[in-house]
């Protein structure tokens, strides 16, 4: 092998030295850098001295100059082929002028979209502009300018030996749609010359050297490199160790595969024995660099910073769906592999560098034409189709790992009229180290949408306030969530932890960006007091560490079952203007979860309606607590100041409730009837002159709500009202005789279930009693009357069929017994009970 690689350079330094002898000396008399404006005409005008083109635009299409995409971010001319389009440059020379003219000039492809298809380069030469151009020949090959992004090389023309003595000559340079799918690359050019040419005596540059995925370093050279030589494993040694492979793209693009991933760190690369294509050799050169590798993309170092999920028509911006990302790290990123998701589809991002701090614009590839003018971008042929709300954005690498997610919803606009409107979501401070959802906001640039730019919220002022603990709850008796002031970062887990009594924490794990899920490993117990420490395991997007605040109590409720929750105040007659209320107990030892039990009233059928929730979310109601249920607890509050409105709770409506009188219902989260309290103004006390802003009382919990005198006027002493607290008229022991027993409460007169009849027993402490037996419907009329004023004796019973008066069977509902019992000593005995005539039950 040495052998060869001698005899190799021997034969190119001999070349080398017989050309040097016979170099003619430089002359340079026609160049272009591109710099110079461009006269926005096409051809047969001029836009520039000398130069034509068929299809000259002044935006980022067809052709076009291109400031800073030039060598060393200078301008340079590029051109855009598209299916429905070929470029064409003609430039006028004057060979005749120099002694063995030819042309040299710089060119290369750049990234557009991600498609697959190379732009393909012709060359033909004419003696007029308008005349007949030569049989067209490539430059290079059909792949030779690939949809990738490349550097730029050196390219030199030869002219034909017929045309070197011509007075004019024109050089047409076509660039069309190459094979393949999607978009087409864009192919650019600089630094043209044209005369006698200088012979290359300089030899190949390292111009980069940078990480290109954990095992393989790239090394972009100055020009094209001998394909034989730069393949050689002992002309690298990366820290003294060779590569196992090398592999060279568009002849100036090395790439060296080691065994083992390279760590983040500098290394020293040692590169030798490397000619061009003129036979230059590369003096030894040894370099310092720092590798990274770009597809380890950490967490949070690339950006969702900007979305436009439900762009307008007829607006400023284009109608376009769009996603922007921000590098916000330290190091270079290729996205290659890093996939994009949202809840329905996910799509692979081709290969594109980013530099830290740049920004770059997704959108979908049938979208270019409408987006050619918003930079930088990537025009994608799969796109994830944004929902306009409700949608979550995922972002990982290659290794399958999160770097950046975001969840929006029409609330993230702020307003109706924003999430509407055609604006798109920014990001307010890219480089906080949390999840950005809780900082979105609706663009306030006049285009109202920023892609390819900071955004118009940007916002870096410094954060020095700490997060605290906000909520703490069982979710379950294995569950805990706990909720904070802010997004947060989860740092420490299980160390920082602790209850008492004890609980064993099995994992803890961050469910939303201000949220903590706790697990169990074993469960807690229902209605027991727990003490919740926590430390400083967590920190808030600006890195203020999560602030200690004692302990907070924690309990795992019950599910209230029948007769746990009582009806025990109303007030259905307030005043003008202010609000009514529902007040319920807990006639229990346990603590109860209250938030999915229903309130309701009685429709014209006197079946459940209206039905809403008690809470809107999770409510515990301690052992034997009042709370009060209403629709404004600031005005409850003023209108009984002595009532703690720590027990009040507040939903947007109450059921109707109507002054003339009506019934409330409670109701299971399953619609199980636990109580009915059928009310008028009847139950207030005969001597109150107003009954205007005067609550009812339950006087005992153990006596049935459908007792009248288990109903009492509140006191004046106590505002006329005691909501949330114990009621001014309260008895402990139960106030029901079991005088009157019903049996069955429900039945069907058809006979679904077997009773086509209810019973009404009576059992009387002493004889000579007389009592009147009446059954109303829930509206107050009398349907049927059993007895009146008849002679009872210590025990009996009626029977009603559910029929009225007329012997028609009554419609499906409540229906009132009433009961009214007095003795010759003048004692007066009223009670009410409920009974419900059911169908096909």
């Amino acid at each position: 092998m040495v052998g060869l690689v001698d005899f190799f350079w021997k034969l190119r330094f001999l070349a080398f030295f017989v050309w040097f002898e016979m170099a003619a000396l430089p002359l340079f008399s026609q160049g272009q850098d591109f710099e110079s404006q461009f006269l926005i005409q096409s051809y047969p005008e001029e836009f520039l001295p000398g130069w034509y083109a068929n299809e000259l635009r002044e935006s980022n299409s067809r052709v076009f100059q291109y400031p800073g995409f030039g060598i060393g971010g200078s301008n340079a001319i590029a051109m855009q082929p598209i299916s429905s389009f070929d470029g064409e440059l003609i430039v006028k020379l004057e060979p005749s002028q120099y002694e063995s003219p030819s042309l040299v000039f710089w060119a290369r492809s750049m990234k557009n979209g991600s498609g697959d298809r190379a732009a393909v380069v012709e060359f033909s030469w004419a003696d007029k502009i308008d005349g007949d151009y030569s049989e067209k020949r490539l430059l290079g090959n059909e792949d030779e300018f690939g949809n990738v992004d490349q550097e730029f090389r050196k390219f030199e023309l030869e002219l034909p030996e017929e045309t070197k003595n011509l007075d004019l000559l024109f050089l047409k340079i076509t660039v069309s749609y190459g094979a393949g799918s999607g978009t087409c690359a864009r192919w650019m050019m600089d630094d043209f010359e044209f005369g006698d040419q200088v012979k290359d005596l300089t030899p190949p540059s390292i111009t980069r050297v940078r990480g290109y995925e954990e095992h393989v370093v790239e090394i972009q050279f100055s020009e094209r490199l001998d394909p034989v030589f730069s393949q050689f494993l002992l002309n690298y040694r990366l820290d003294e160790e060779v590569p196992e492979e090398v592999s060279v793209l568009n002849d100036s693009l090395v790439y060296l595969s080691f065994p083992k991933p390279l760590s983040f760190k500098e290394f020293q690369l040692k590169v030798n024995q490397i000619p061009d294509l003129e036979g230059n050799f590369l003096s030894d050169t040894t370099l310092v660099f720092e590798f990274s590798d770009p597809t380890n993309i950490p967490y949070k170092n690339l950006i969702i910073n900007e979305l436009m999920p439900a762009p307008k028509p007829d607006m400023d911006f284009p109608n376009v769906e769009f996603v922007e990302l921000f590098n916000a790290g330290d190091h270079k990123i290729r996205l290659e592999g890093v996939s994009l998701s949202t809840s329905k589809t996910e799509v692979q991002l081709p290969e594109y560098w980013m530099e830290p701090g740049a920004y770059l614009i997704l959108f979908p590839q049938n979208k270019l034409e409408e987006m050619k003018d918003y930079a930088p971008f990537l025009a994608l042929n799969f796109w994830p189709t944004l929902l306009n709300s409700g949608e979550r954005i995922i972002l990982q690498n290659d290794r399958g790992e999160l770097v950046d997610q975001l969840e929006y919803s029409s609330s993230s606009w702020g307003s109706n009229e924003l999430a509407t409107g055609g604006y798109s979501l920014e990001v307010v401070n890219p480089f906080l180290s949390c999840e950005q959802t809780g900082f979105l906001k609706a663009s306030i640039d006049p285009l109202r949408a920023s892609p390819g730019r900071e955004n118009s919220v940007l916002d870096l002022s410094p954060d020095t306030i700490s997060p605290v603990l906000v909520h703490a709850a069982f979710l379950d008796s294995l569950q805990i969530l706990l909720r904070f002031s802010e997004p947060i970062v989860q740092l420490d887990s299980l160390d920082s932890i602790h209850f008492t009594p004890q609980l064993k924490v099995e994992t803890v794990k961050q469910v939303e960006s201000n949220a903590i899920l706790i697990e169990l490993l074993e469960p807690a117990k229902p209605s027991q007091k727990y003490q919740l420490s926590i430390g400083q395991f967590a920190m808030d997007c600006a890195g203020n560490l999560l602030e200690s605040s004692g302990s907070t109590q924690l309990i795992l409720p019950e599910e209230a079952q029948m007769g746990d929750i009582k009806i025990n105040e109303l007030l259905f007659n307030p005043k003008s203007g202010r609000p009514k209320f529902v007040e319920l107990y807990n006639d229990s030892d346990k603590y109860l979860e209250v938030g999915a039990l229903k309130l309701g009233n009685l429709d014209d059928t006197n079946m459940p309606g209206q039905l809403k929730f008690i809470a809107e979310s999770g409510l515990i109601l301690g052992p034997h607590e009042y709370f009060a249920v209403t629709t404004d607890a600031l005005k409850l509050k003023s209108d009984f100041p002595q009532s703690p409105s720590s027990q009040f709770y507040q939903i947007a409506s109450l059921p109707s409730y109507p002054i003339s009188g009506g019934a409330v219902v409670l109701l299971s989260d399953k619609d199980e009837i636990y109580e009915v309290f059928v009310y008028d103004e009847d139950l207030h006390h005969p001597l109150l002159r107003d009954p205007k802003g005067v609550s009812l009382e339950r006087v005992s919990t153990d006596s049935p709500s459908d007792l009248d005198y288990n109903w009492h006027s509140a006191a004046s002493n106590e505002d006329f009202g005691t909501p949330g607290k114990r009621n001014s008229n309260t008895r402990e022991e139960s106030l029901e005789l079991d005088m009157i027993l019903i049996s069955p409460e429900v039945f069907d007169p058809e006979g679904s279930n077997g009773n086509t009849f209810t019973t009404i027993s009576y059992q009387l402490d002493q004889s000579g009693w007389m009592g009147t037996f009446e059954i109303y419907d829930i509206a107050g009329r009398l349907v049927t009357m059993l007895d009146n004023n008849g002679l009872l004796g210590l025990k009996g019973m009626y029977t009603w069929t559910g029929t009225n008066d007329s012997g028609q069977k009554v419609r499906p509902g409540y229906y009132i017994l009433r009961v009214k019992l007095f003795d010759l000593q003048g004692e007066v005995i009223e009670l009410k009970k409920t009974i419900v005539v059911g169908t096909h039950f």
